[in-house]
């Protein structure tokens, strides 16, 4: 007679642990809902934020500080066609308001360097985008030079707003 009662306790310890492994899951799932919940209505309301334009200063891009250069007209270095003649307008993107005031103070050494660049090109290298993306490259080196005053400028990008090599 002892063996079914030990049959019998047997399966009541079975239950119990597959009905604890069960609630343990259980619990498991809620919690991970609930966290997901969170998780999500914390990026919900951070999206909303930012369209509402909530979000710092510190956090928003600043806006980019250009400083538009008289146009510029340049004999360039003679080639199979004879005389050629590069007729340019450049705009700068720099740091800040001071790089803009510095640039806007030294226009004259500006131009002096742009047109000393630029009349030694080559009219059929500067005519495709490889030679404009060198020529850009170029004129940032040459602009971020100190200037009489000493100062350097920190220059992002050279924007070509006109160009035309006759």
């Amino acid at each position: 007679m002892a063996k079914p009662q030990a049959q019998k306790k047997e399966k009541g310890d079975k239950q119990n642990s597959i009905v604890l492994v069960l609630t343990a899951l259980v619990v498991l799932l809620v919690a991970a809902v609930g966290v997901n919940t969170w998780l999500l209505l914390d990026t919900r309301n951070t999206t909303l934020a930012a369209l509402q334009g909530h979000i710092g200063p510190s956090q928003q891009a600043p806006a980019p500080v250009l400083v538009k250069l008289e146009p510029l007209s340049v004999n360039l270095r003679s080639d199979q066609f004879g005389p050629r003649i590069l007729y340019t307008a450049i705009t700068v993107e720099v740091q800040d308001g001071i790089s803009r005031e510095t640039i806007m103070a030294n226009m004259a050494q500006v131009r002096s360097r742009l047109l000393l660049l630029l009349s030694g090109m080559n009219a059929e290298y500067i005519s495709n985008q490889e030679g404009k993306l060198e020529l850009a490259e170029l004129v940032k080196q040459r602009l971020s030079e100190p200037y009489s005053n000493g100062q350097e400028i920190l220059i992002h990008n050279v924007l070509f707003t006109e160009f035309i090599v006759q």
